[in-house]
């Protein structure tokens, strides 16, 4: 522990204050539920809905400003047309522009404008995610700055990296995804690795394994599904079988090649655990952390700072990339075909008194381009099979319209095709396990 003199003493009444108020006020907003006027969420998705309500123009205008500027200042980084992937990103970023503007002015062939598509797409993803990346940011300065995440570090330093492989301090990644939003965990799991506290291989599990759908979008997912009658089933079964599928995943190749290593080369590990109590020790480090912060003016600033850049790049791809996997999905029978890769699983689930493996298997695949639309496939289904989808489309995390453009935002690179192994991967043991819960449940 860090010897501090006594006049910045970790223990003075504006240090223990900061650390304690910051802290609490941080996770009262990304963790408590409140309703208001019948909408039960966290107080950060109530803001975001005052706001939308007050300047109903404010997000799609800051979108559509984000998706031009992301599109053409990555022509400056020559360095992003080096490589198959950043060449493919980089076109698709541009491609992105004239998308944002189609969907702003709502302009387009009629297909292209139907509200399941390009409609859809822009509301409730592209304009969603845009948003909650600078205004969570912000507020993510209260977890991230002032002692919450040491605190909470020292906690679950146990449990962690004996389940997951990761430190202590990743317990708030894990759970930011299901109270807040996967683009913020991303954007905290990303900032983290960059600060030298997470490896590749630790903030790559992060972004694989957590960065699901929020608590609020599961609501809609099981609505669309008719699961609401057993709401609070579905959504703990899901978080169970999400964190036990990340557990397994983590254990497999290729998440366990991946190399240990810090961004820095050396970074800012968790310290051992000592000989005084869990309490204590979680408290000091919480309080130290606090005691060589900054001013919080300043780190708002820096975090919104780096969130912008990454709106800048994520906002144009996940448009582009988003529209291209809705055409896939709707227009084509490109999923019935690579849904062949899931049948072999969807067949064995079969026996256990699951139906429909054909329908299942296509809809599985089809998560990988976007998670809510293949949950309309199978509405019409038994109860079991609704379930099996709308637990595998969010607990296999990784989807084009959403976490994968955050994860090709974020400084954490890992080989694209790995991206797609760890994906079947956690579609195979998320049907697997889902199928068994609906057969031993319906």
């Amino acid at each position: 522990m860090q010897t501090v003199s006594k006049e910045n003493s970790i223990y003075s009444p504006l240090n223990v204050f900061n650390f304690v108020f910051f802290s609490v006020f941080g996770l009262l907003l990304f963790f408590t539920p409140a309703t208001i006027n019948g909408s039960n969420t966290i107080i950060l998705d109530h803001l975001l809905t005052f706001i939308n309500t007050v300047l109903p123009w404010f997000g799609p205008i800051f979108t559509l400003a984000a998706g031009f500027v992301g599109g053409i200042i990555q022509w400056r980084q020559k360095a992003n047309r080096k490589g198959v992937l950043n060449i493919t990103m980089t076109v698709l970023r541009t491609l992105g522009i004239p998308i944002c503007f189609m969907a702003f002015f709502n302009i387009g062939p009629d297909w292209l404008m139907a509200p399941d598509m390009l409609p859809f797409l822009w509301i409730k993803v592209v304009v969603a995610v845009t948003m909650i990346v600078p205004i969570g940011s912000i507020f993510l300065t209260l977890i991230i700055n002032y002692g919450c995440l040491e605190f909470f570090g020292v906690l679950f330093r146990p449990i962690m990296p004996r389940l997951f492989r990761t430190p202590g301090k990743s317990a708030i990644d894990a759970i930011a995804s299901f109270v807040g939003s996967f683009s913020l965990a991303i954007y905290l799991t990303n900032k983290l690795y960059n600060a030298g506290k997470y490896t590749r291989r630790e903030a790559f599990i992060l972004i694989s394994g957590f960065s699901t759908v929020s608590i609020t979008f599961m609501t809609i997912v099981a609505r669309t599904a008719n699961l609401m009658e057993i709401w609070n089933f579905y959504f703990w079964s899901t978080m169970v079988i999400c964190f036990l599928t990340t557990a397994i995943v983590v254990r497999l190749w290729p998440i366990k090649s991946i190399s240990d290593d810090y961004i820095d080369g050396k970074g800012k590990p968790e310290a051992p655990s000592s000989n005084k109590s869990i309490w204590k020790e979680a408290v000091e480090e919480g309080l130290t952390a606090a005691c060589q912060s900054g001013s919080i003016y300043r780190s708002i600033r820096e975090n919104l700072k780096g969130s912008m850049k990454m709106v800048f790049v994520l906002t144009p791809s996940m448009t582009s990339i988003g529209l291209l996997s809705f055409i896939l999905i709707h227009m084509t029978r490109v999923f019935d075909t690579i849904g062949v890769i899931l049948l072999p699983f969807t067949y064995l689930i079969s026996l256990i008194g699951i139906p429909e493996p054909q329908i299942l298997a296509k809809a599985a695949t089809a998560v990988l381009a976007e998670m809510f639309v293949p949950n309309t496939y199978v509405a019409g289904l038994a109860e079991a099979s609704k379930y099996v989808i709308a637990v595998t489309s969010v607990a296999s995390v990784l989807f084009f319209t959403g976490s994968i453009p955050c994860y090709l935002a974020s400084d954490v690179k890992v080989p694209f095709w790995q991206v797609l192994v760890v994906w079947y991967q956690r579609t195979v043991i998320c049907l697997i396990l889902s199928g068994i819960v609906a057969a031993l449940y319906f």
